[in-house]
């Protein structure tokens, strides 16, 4: 909301109102309580029923709020960083070189504070102790790396069904972030995760030379029977 006072604008962020505030209370009660029965009685033996109800709420509200069993266990701490790597990349100045804004939005996209990395811990231990969910553990990662991939070619202007350029850099991200996150995993979040990842897309991208810039369009060269008509009206 914009107030106008002494012909200054002030902007003031509007509170969530009572009903996004109950979604959202819903929505992490939904995810709690998921993890808590599939911890305590492992994912394949947890249903949706038992879920719902750990969480006091109808199974159709379950539906309203996820798709999946899938889906409730990685949750918008996971899933929502392949909309925000999409708009992130897409906010970075076009004179910058991709693998800098690449490098720049990772590091944006850090998991914000003990709340969230503790989430991920228990979400990430959940799916080595469950191969089922590795699946769409893999389902993100790719995401991700389409998104880079469409980024790339947007700046560079190559092609990805015929240039290497934009496959290898959107795959070296990829693979930074998924080998950061298993070690930072292991070490139970006592290494830093953006050192580690910075680390590993240094080390993918070392040899990774920058595309060569489109050549300048110089003058049209003219038609042979031109040339030599010129050339003729010259001589005579």
């Amino acid at each position: 909301m914009d107030l106008c006072h002494d012909d200054v604008v002030v902007t003031i962020d509007q509170a969530p109102t009572r009903r996004e505030r109950k979604k959202l209370e819903t929505r992490q009660a939904l995810e709690q309580a998921a993890l808590r029965l599939f911890a305590e009685r492992g994912y394949e033996q947890t249903t949706v029923e038992d879920i719902a109800e750990a969480a006091d709420v109808a199974v159709r509200t379950f539906f309203r709020y996820f798709s999946s069993k899938q889906d409730v266990l990685f949750g918008d701490v996971v899933t929502d960083r392949v909309s925000r790597l999409r708009t992130e990349l897409a906010g970075r100045p076009r004179t910058e070189r991709p693998i800098d804004s690449i490098r720049t939005v990772m590091d944006l996209l850090d998991f914000a504070g003990p709340d969230e990395e503790g989430q991920v811990l228990a979400r990430m231990d959940l799916m080595r102790r469950q191969p089922s969910m590795i699946s769409r553990y893999l389902e993100i990662i790719n995401a991700m790396r389409l998104v880079v991939v469409e980024f790339v070619a947007d700046r560079t202007g190559l092609d990805p069904r015929h240039d290497m350029y934009p496959l290898l850099l959107a795959g070296a991200c990829a693979a930074s972030w998924e080998t950061s996150l298993n070690l930072w995993t292991s070490s139970g979040g006592r290494l830093s995760l953006r050192d580690l990842r910075n680390e590993a897309f240094a080390a993918l991208t070392a040899g990774l030379a920058p595309p060569a810039p489109p050549p300048t369009p110089g003058p049209t060269p003219k038609p042979a029977s031109t040339r030599r008509a010129r050339s003729g009206r010259a001589s005579g």
